[in-house]
């Protein structure tokens, strides 16, 4: 399946889009288009092709603070925020489900993340599944427990130099 991924814009049908959870649904319908150009986050839709306003999925990333990093050989608890990438959503219209572009999204967010720690440094990319049975989904690329603190709801991780790793082998 060919698939493009671009920052939301306002061709973008975002109306007919059903992930079958309500709550995502509605994020895209909403406020990810207004989030995205006031910079509070950055959405970015697929689409089947380049001339296609028909949203097939998409994924919405913010930075986010670290303030005691995971348990991991490369951190140990410093006294100050550490930057990250933030995976507030993903999400796949019903009939393209199980297709792989969960995948492929995610491995956009990965290329992305990779992309803010070259710029201004990140520790890698948190994530939040909704649900239990969402978590295998990230598990198999690598996603690690975090140690949340008593302000995070942020379950899981996965280190930059995994991200890395991965934007290396894949693309």
């Amino acid at each position: 399946m060919s698939v493009i991924i671009e920052e939301i814009n306002r061709q973008h049908d975002r109306k007919a889009f059903d992930c079958g959870v309500r709550e995502l649904n509605q994020c895209l319908q909403q406020q990810a288009r207004q989030k995205t150009v006031k910079h509070i986050s950055k959405t970015y839709v697929a689409c089947r092709d380049s001339a296609s306003t028909t949203i097939i999925g998409y994924h919405t990333l913010t930075g986010y603070s670290v303030i005691t990093p995971p348990a991991h050989k490369d951190y140990k608890k410093y006294p100050h925020p550490l930057n990250a990438v933030n995976l507030a959503r993903l999400a796949v219209d019903r009939s393209y489900q199980g297709q792989k572009l969960g995948e492929k999204l995610l491995i956009d967010v990965i290329y992305r993340t990779v992309l803010v720690a070259e710029q201004i440094s990140a520790i890698g990319l948190f994530v939040d599944p909704m649900t239990p049975e969402v978590t295998p989904f990230y598990q198999q690329y690598g996603f690690l427990p975090a140690d949340s603190d008593e302000h995070s709801h942020i379950e899981m991780w996965l280190p930059i130099a995994t991200c890395i790793e991965i934007t290396n082998t894949l693309l």
